[in-house]
């Protein structure tokens, strides 16, 4: 009999149950499902040396047949820690099923012995222990050695029993241990996926408040450039009027002898000139100082676009990582079906060598982006004899 409780949400374990042997004469039984997180061991209780004597058939029920199923979480690539805890769990998988197998066969060994030992009692019918103790006659003379060999085969199979229920709770503790280990694994890589998500949304953020001032400084280097060709305009016509005065001034010191309205004039026109000169000055001063003020705002647009181009990069990076830490997942995901969904053990008669799988190839893949020293997850190619 086993009990079975619900698995938890993010970590499935379905087991393949083990061939559970009903029969009236057997002795207690501890059956063991390594692949559940709850599962309770049980026995059932001893129903009298009498009854294990009789020699009624063997009652088996169908093998129940399930499917080893691991969820697990992304995680950050790279590191020594992540990989050999990867290695960890496949190997302790593969420790399981080991011992799962190793079980299933002691179980067929029992009972090819139950099977020896109805089979003797159905050919010796005279020398039937239960018939012996039920009519509480005296033993006939060929009846001691059967007698004997009854209890010789009910010591035997006490003793294999209390082996295989130490062996089923050591296991047992075994099992408890590296779910564990894989729950701490879960919650780490949970913690990181999260950190991950905050840190993308943090440079989502920054992205968009350094896009706005971008776009700012835009608009404020437009308003610098009209300025500007309307300040080139108006020097331009600025010198222009200065070309006309200095003709118009020549031709007045031509003409000094006309007068001395002629000199006023003159000496007005003079004076228009410096102030126009001053003027033509300032406007160039003015001119130069608006040029660096337009250098300056261009560099900071410049240096925006550079802050604004590595963050993107920076983005980038993150989504590729959290695109690698899914397709890890997955990988690890379809490694354990793999794992889970190999075919059954072969029987009894094949040696532990002939079904043990063989890795024939394997090699850390690196990714082909330039710029990224990132590893890809460690792939194993294993080849399953049939």
């Amino acid at each position: 009999m086993l009990s079975h409780t619900e698995p938890t949400s993010d970590c499935f374990f379905n087991p393949r149950s083990l061939r559970q042997q009903q029969e009236k004469d057997e002795l207690p039984d501890t059956v063991f499902c390594p692949g559940v997180i709850s599962d309770t061991v049980t026995k059932r209780e001893d129903r009298g040396l009498e009854r294990h004597q009789t020699a009624e058939p063997i009652k088996h029920t169908e093998e129940q047949v399930e499917v080893i199923k691991f969820y697990l979480e992304s995680r950050r690539p790279g590191g020594e820690g992540h990989r050999e805890s990867v290695k960890m769990l496949t190997d302790e998988v593969s420790q399981i099923q080991e011992v799962r197998y190793c079980l299933k066969t002691l179980r067929a060994q029992m009972e090819a012995r139950k099977n020896q030992n109805h089979h003797h009692h159905k050919k010796n019918p005279a020398t039937d222990v239960t018939d012996l103790v039920s009519n509480h006659k005296p033993p006939l003379p060929n009846g001691v050695p059967a007698q004997h060999d009854s209890e010789n085969l009910v010591n035997r199979h006490q003793e294999e029993s209390v082996t295989l229920s130490e062996a089923t709770k050591r296991l047992y503790v075994q099992l408890t241990e590296a779910e564990d280990r894989h729950q701490e694994e879960r919650d780490r890589l949970k913690a990181e996926n999260s950190e991950l998500q905050r840190r993308l949304e943090e440079q989502t953020a920054r992205l968009q408040r350094a896009e706005g001032l971008s776009e700012d400084r835009g608009r404020r280097v437009e308003g610098l450039e009209r300025l500007l060709g309307s300040l080139a305009v108006e020097s331009t016509g600025l010198k222009e009027k200065v070309a006309a005065g200095e003709m118009e001034l020549g031709r007045l010191r031509e003409q000094t002898q006309q007068g001395r309205e002629e000199q006023h004039r003159s000496e007005a026109l003079e004076k228009e000139l410096a102030n126009m000169k001053e003027k033509i000055h300032q406007l160039d001063d003015m001119l130069k100082s608006q040029q660096r003020k337009v250098r300056h705002m261009i560099e900071q647009l410049q240096n925006s676009r550079t802050v604004i181009q590595e963050r993107d990069r920076i983005i980038v990076e993150l989504e590729e990582k959290v695109a690698y830490l899914e397709a890890e997942n997955r990988e690890i995901h379809d490694r354990m079906e793999y794992i889970s969904g190999s075919p059954d053990p072969p029987p009894p008669e094949l040696t532990e060598s002939e079904d043990r799988q063989q890795v024939v190839y394997s090699k850390v893949l690196t990714p082909s982006t330039h710029g990224s020293s990132k590893n890809l997850p460690y792939i194993k190619v294993i080849e399953i004899k049939s």
